[in-house]
């Protein structure tokens, strides 16, 4: 199973006449991308528009970041199973993608919002949500910041349930990032990495990546499309066992699709296979399991799959915190029991001015951990200029917003693959 992924840098973009790369610039005809958007009837209104690394710009109503993909040869398409793609599975052939650019999705209320009291200035309740993405200043630490965006702002018509609403504002997404990947599906890249992951070392330890990703079941029932999907499925389910290529094509998506798809550990894993370590698989665990000999019960079948596969060792991740981190727990417990080394990726809880333990759970299981800090943002969100995500912007968007406290109950900072600018300084 060998896939090849040819990157197409995007070092500068702008609306045109047409849509085209060439030599890192990307023109994009607005127009038709609108028209894209709006082919679902159950999109009431759409715009597009630019936000640049540096710029004082800050996107509100965030539900999602698409990087564009496309299959050149072999058999599927990028972000399968989502919105009604195929499922066909990928990680074969040839994938182009635009690298260093993301199709942002914004749905003004695409997540709820806390109640303002009739009393409270609405400057604290912006200040009070988190979907948001700065470009500059002490607050652009989400992986988002650093790259080239397509805004794309979406209203739906308000008798839409919650299920048609996100395949329209998703699948109008997906329409554009396909589109915009179409104009480097018949170039050559100017950078292609080869993966081939069949041949392995024996001389070399055998490890797998076990990231828990959280199931929308429990909000919206086993046929949900809605929240992380596994080739468009969102139930809660035994391990799935995927090749890695397969994660480079979307085959995880949804919520957090651009950190999934460039998830900097498969990544360097696979980089890596055949060097210093052989790169098994992806054994992916949904987690919000109800009871906790469920929650062991999973954690026993990473475990044992990965027995199964080979493997010496685990790299071990989680994308929500709170009651999920039992199962984190106990899955590193489980792999620890069969003789498997882990490595714990995760995010730390609220230091609470030191009076806090890193960890929810601190099972001696636990014996090799990396942080990705707490997610505290200690100063403020500057003011910005600019503000793009929806229709009708509340001014408080504009304003200078508070710092976080840290990442415990929050979703502005998902940093959980180490990819954005936070860090562990807070100690």
């Amino acid at each position: 199973m060998k896939l090849d992924l040819g990157t197409f840098p995007v070092r500068e973009v702008a609306f045109g006449g047409q849509t085209r790369w060439a030599d890192g610039y990307l023109e994009i005809d607005r127009d038709h991308v609108r028209g894209l958007a709006v082919a679902d009837q159950n999109i009431a209104y759409v715009d597009v528009d630019l936000a640049l690394p540096g710029e004082a710009t800050r996107i509100v109503n965030f539900v999602d970041a698409i990087e564009p993909r496309i299959k050149v040869t072999g058999e599927g398409q990028t972000y399968p199973g989502v919105c009604g793609r195929p499922v066909t599975p990928v990680g074969r052939g040839r994938t182009h993608r635009l690298g260093g650019f993301a199709v942002i999705e914004c749905v003004d209320g695409g997540r709820p919002r806390p109640p303002v009291a009739p009393d409270q200035d609405p400057t604290t309740n912006i200040a009070r949500r988190q979907d948001f993405i700065d470009m500059s200043g002490a607050g652009a630490v989400r992986p988002y910041a650093s790259l080239r965006n397509l805004v794309v702002s979406l209203e739906v018509r308000p008798e839409v349930g919650a299920e048609d609403r996100h395949l329209a504002t998703h699948g109008a997404v997906l329409r554009i990032a396909d589109y915009l990947a179409s104009a480097v599906a018949a170039l050559e890249p100017p950078v292609i990495e080869t993966f081939d992951l069949s041949a392995r070392n024996p001389s070399l330890p055998s490890v797998v990546f076990i990231p828990l990703l959280s199931s929308h079941e429990f909000w919206g029932g086993p046929d949900s499309k809605v929240g992380t999907a596994v080739y468009g499925q969102t139930r809660l389910s035994a391990p799935w066992i995927l090749h890695p290529a397969e994660m480079m094509d979307g085959a995880a998506s949804q919520g957090t699709s651009w950190p999934l798809i460039n998830n900097p550990l498969v990544m360097e894993l696979a980089r890596r296979h055949g060097k210093d370590l052989n790169f098994l698989a992806t054994i992916i665990h949904r987690s919000n399991w109800g009871g906790q000999s469920e929650m062991e019960l999973a954690a026993h079948r990473d475990a044992q799959a990965a027995v199964l596969l080979g493997a010496q060792g685990a790299i071990i991740t989680t994308n929500i915190r709170g009651r999920r981190f039992v199962e984190v727990a106990a899955t590193v417990k489980a792999c620890e029991a069969e003789g498997i080394k882990t490595v714990l990726l995760t995010e730390e809880e609220d230091t609470e001015d030191g009076n806090a333990t890193p960890l929810l759970i601190n099972d001696p299981a636990i014996v090799a951990a990396v942080s990705t800090g707490t997610g505290e943002v200690s100063a403020p969100f500057s003011a910005v200029q600019r503000v793009l995500g929806g229709r009708e912007i509340d001014l408080g968007w504009y304003a200078e917003l508070p710092p976080l406290a840290g990442r415990y109950g929050a979703h502005h900072i998902q940093d959980h693959y180490g990819l954005g600018r936070q860090s562990c300084a807070d100690f």
